[in-house]
């Protein structure tokens, strides 16, 4: 998915919504609006908007002299996230189909996201809604039968805070399938809210799967960037289950039947791309039935 002119204000408002964070005063707030202004000038518009936000957020950080500035809300959500964790599990054990609940669990904390344009959101009325409402586009059933011939099993992890959530699919799915080998991939360092290595571990995450710093400063995946132990798991994967409006944007660009995009719309552009609305929830695989919206 390439860039359009949406994405650009998307950008300037993640500048502003960064420096709220530590200042309120109009200079604070005006310097790193003007950096990103400037090197939106110069972008490659083929590009996928997360490889064009490695430098986006990259001014912003340095603009601000911070290096994570969104550190204290991950760790925020993370612990939000880990006081829902014993109830979850319980609706999955007495859930009809228990896979089918975790998907659903780990959709709905895709809800936490700091990078969109949602405004404010209620984890607990998302949950509520995701899970007593259909998927408005879905391939579980071809995603079950693709699982149980699967051995082993990728997830590109998105944002702090929903890590929790996949964590509890891969439980599911390591207690429905013992032998299945579980892989997660997180970011490469500090951008926006989304999960890095020492989330992941925060969480527990690494008690239920290997965890693999991606090495991309990028709020997405791009394969072609892959290097080392993350190139060869992402190759060597089965199933990838991308979790993420910033992981579809990337992914999309690849003709990959192995991955399945897990998230929320929380974007119009995204939204006009799928022809749905923003907040549809969106559990599909990556085949040639969307090779159209490539072109």
């Amino acid at each position: 998915m390439r860039v359009h002119a949406e994405c650009y204000q998307c950008f300037i408002s993640q500048a502003i919504r960064s420096s709220r964070l530590f200042y309120s005063d109009r200079d604070h707030l005006l310097k790193p609006a003007q950096e990103v202004v400037r090197v939106l000038q110069d972008i490659d518009v083929e590009l996928p908007p997360p490889l064009i936000s490695e430098e986006v957020y990259g001014t912003i950080r340095r603009s601000l002299g911070i290096d994570d500035p969104y550190k204290q809300i991950k760790k925020k959500y993370n612990d939000i996230a880990l006081k829902y964790e014993e109830f979850a599990k319980k609706q999955i054990e007495q859930a009809d189909d228990p896979l089918l609940y975790a998907v659903r669990l780990a959709l709905a904390g895709n809800i936490i996201d700091f990078g969109s344009q949602i405004g404010s959101f209620s984890l607990e009325n998302t949950i509520d809604e995701v899970v007593r409402n259909p998927l408005d586009l879905t391939d579980f059933e071809l995603f079950k039968g693709d699982l149980e011939k699967s051995k082993r099993i990728v997830l590109l992890a998105d944002n702090a805070g929903e890590i929790v959530f996949d964590k509890i699919l891969l439980e599911t799915i390591r207690g429905l399938y013992p032998e299945k080998e579980l892989f997660v991939i997180v970011r490469g360092g500090p951008i926006i809210n989304d999960v890095g290595l020492e989330d992941a571990i925060y969480v527990g995450m690494d008690k239920i799967a290997r965890v693999i710093d991606s090495g991309q400063l990028i709020p997405g995946f791009w394969p072609d960037f892959a290097k080392g132990e993350c190139k060869a798991v992402y190759e060597s994967a089965d199933i990838i289950i991308s979790k993420g409006q910033g992981n579809f944007e990337t992914l999309s660009e690849f003709e990959d039947r192995r991955i399945y995009f897990l998230f929320l719309i929380k974007c119009g552009v995204v939204a006009q791309y799928l022809g749905l609305k923003k907040l549809s929830k969106i559990f599909i695989r990556n085949d040639e039935r969307w090779a159209r919206l490539r072109a």
